[in-house]
């Protein structure tokens, strides 16, 4: 039997997370498969942090038992078959208790949502709540006659909820998410700086550390139950990483929790469309048409056709070096450029330099005989300064451009959780690594 449950933290408390965790460690159900950790439209404006709905298989289970976490010292493992199911009213109740007692109550923006269901449902569902605002009577004629939900103050978490549940997990990830509640931020930043360079010891990670910017991305800004979370594409490589900050910083802990997510996948993006709305995340392959520029408050824009269309391309202020990147694009530059679209303009998460434009600069002529440079003595008028020969017309040669043909994406500062990190690039695609170098 399928549980997923949605908004019910706020901007700096709780994580629908932990609520999973602590279902989990209750052992009151078997796991079957694994918890899986749904993100979804990133351009939702009323979304918490990384907009993540949460479900799990529960009931009896049997077959091969597989780690997927730890509680209070002990192993939690999961069922690759389910053997009974447990009754749905029950479930419902029990789940809606974890929910009332955790989530944040005194925030009028957290309305919580309970989905439970035999099935999962169609991926159209799934590919919906990436693209669009779902409103809550379309997900409530939905679920009428499919699945059992209950609501917290309007319910609006039903939606990621049911969403949650149509992701085909055609592309995925893992994350390792490691729990104390309640969590005091104790650890100081050099700490947490060193302890975000461990997982970097192993290919299989990634959006562990920015160390241009000294940023821990390992360990979430706001107070939540989460201490830490780690991302990969090898679940035993999150194992070892864990073991391994145990190990060193001995950190305080109930336990941790890996999910199967849609973390790095790029779910969100649709390729080539024939118009983009707002609210949708693409990825456009246009010419640049305009020379960038940089704006009060350090966001930087350049223009692009596409498609008879024209556009902003924009790289904010908390891109930072990615910015330099936008800045040495020059009109003419094929690209194509990811991100979400709104009023006209696309925020950039990574874009790839198709072809570099030739620049040509004005110089002055070499002199044929003594290859020397002229020097110029007015208007269409150039004199070697050996032979006295004189030139008519300027020369245009070639300026060299310091960036190279390929992918750049922003720090792992100011990355997405769904944008999928170019190191993943041949993961999921077989291609390579083929990042550009500036």
């Amino acid at each position: 039997m399928y549980v997923a449950i949605d908004d019910t933290d706020s901007q700096d408390r709780m994580c629908t997370t932990y609520i999973i965790y602590k279902i989990i460690s209750e052992n009151k159900y078997d796991i079957i498969g694994e918890p899986r950790l749904v993100r979804l439209n990133p351009n939702i404006g009323y979304k918490t942090r990384g907009n993540g709905a949460l479900n799990i298989c529960l009931g009896k289970g049997e077959g091969r038992k597989e780690v997927i976490g730890r509680t209070n010292g002990k192993i939690i493992y999961s069922y690759t078959k389910i053997k009974e199911e447990p009754d749905k009213e029950d479930l419902i109740d029990y789940v809606s208790s974890m929910v009332e007692e955790f989530y944040v109550k005194d925030n009028d923006n957290t309305n919580p949502g309970v989905v439970v269901s035999h099935n999962k449902f169609n991926r159209e569902l799934y590919s919906l709540a990436l693209e669009e605002d779902i409103n809550l009577h379309f997900i409530e004629n939905f679920l009428e006659g499919r699945a059992m939900y209950r609501k917290f103050r309007n319910g609006h978490g039903i939606i990621g909820s049911a969403a949650s549940l149509a992701w085909p997990e055609d592309r995925y990830t893992y994350e390792l998410l490691d729990y104390r509640y309640p969590h005091y931020d104790d650890i100081d930043h050099d700490e947490k700086m060193e302890i975000s360079k461990l997982p970097e010891k192993y290919a299989s990670t990634f959006n562990n550390i920015d160390f241009q910017n000294k940023y821990p991305a390992i360990f979430p800004k706001p107070k939540t139950p989460v201490i830490f979370g780690v991302r990969g594409i090898v679940k035993n490589d999150l194992i070892n990483i864990y073991e391994e900050i145990q190990k060193n910083h001995k950190i305080e802990d109930e336990g941790y929790i890996i999910y199967k997510t849609n973390q790095g996948t790029d779910d969100h993006i649709i390729c080539d469309p024939n118009y983009l709305s707002d609210m949708g995340s693409y990825a456009v392959t246009g010419v640049i048409s305009g020379n960038p520029y940089t704006i009060e408050g350090g966001h930087s824009f350049t223009s692009l056709n596409y498609k008879n269309m024209e556009f902003r391309l924009a790289a904010f202020e908390p891109t930072k070096e990615f910015r330099k990147i936008l800045l040495s694009l020059v009109p003419g530059d094929i690209v194509t450029a990811y991100g979400s679209y709104q009023k006209g303009t696309i925020k950039l998460e990574k874009i790839k330099l198709v072809k570099k434009a030739p620049v040509y600069i004005k110089e002055v002529p070499v002199c044929s005989v003594c290859h020397v440079k002229t020097k110029s003595k007015g208007k269409m008028d150039f004199r070697c300064p050996s032979c006295h020969r004189r030139y008519k017309n300027p020369v245009y040669v070639e300026k060299y451009r310091e960036i190279n043909e390929g992918f750049y994406e922003v720090p792992v500062i100011a990355r997405r959780h769904l944008s999928m990190p170019i190191k993943l690039a041949g993961y999921f695609y077989g291609n390579g690594n083929q990042s550009g170098v500036i």
